[in-house]
């Protein structure tokens, strides 16, 4: 399960607290918002959303939006290392941006050996206050799986429960753990 979700692109960017109503999706950005989309993704749409972002003239809010469709698309598709170059530049472009550490940190889970620097990465895109905290909670939970730190990870699925409790997955997870107390004896 993963937890990148794509972002439709839009022609301005709505400050916090704005009313819902947001202004129509960029047209150019749609090749990458439909890759992130697809499942799997397919090559045809990966290569209209590569052609897309070399566009000239893009504006930055409709740039970041498409790289991280294509990150997502691009993890989507198994690309993982260059899931993470997009989520990099995503990252430079707007380091405030929860969603892409997380994402960042998603990708990394799935490279050997990257499972602490994930959950780094998570931790820091849940102290910037992501949209969703229950997925950030749930992505962080199965970097901790993938480590071996089930205590913690059983923590962070429960921590999304509770951050959504109308979304089921959390509570799937926490079905496969048994938490066991035992009798220490002194002496």
């Amino acid at each position: 399960m993963m937890w990148a979700m794509p972002v439709a692109a839009q022609t301005e960017v709505a400050p916090v607290g704005a009313p819902p109503e947001s202004p129509p999706e960029s047209p150019i950005a749609r090749p990458c918002r439909e890759a992130a989309e697809a499942r799997p993704p397919r090559q045809q749409l990966l290569a209209r959303c590569d052609r897309a972002l070399r566009s000239a003239g893009i504006a930055p809010p409709v740039r970041l939006a498409m790289l991280m469709n294509r990150g997502i698309a691009r993890l989507q598709a198994g690309k993982v290392e260059q899931a993470t170059a997009d989520f990099d530049l995503a990252i430079r472009a707007a380091p405030g941006l929860p969603e892409a550490w997380i994402n960042k940190g998603v990708a990394l889970t799935r490279l050997p050996g990257r499972q602490e620097e994930a959950v780094a990465l998570i931790s820091h895109g849940l102290t910037i206050g992501p949209k969703e905290p229950a997925r950030a909670y749930f992505a962080r939970a199965q970097a901790h799986e993938s480590a071996g730190r089930l205590r913690d990870a059983m923590e962070d699925y429960a921590a999304a429960a509770r951050a959504d409790p109308d979304w089921p997955a959390p509570g799937e997870e926490l079905k496969r753990f048994r938490v066991e107390r035992r009798k220490i004896l002194r002496g």
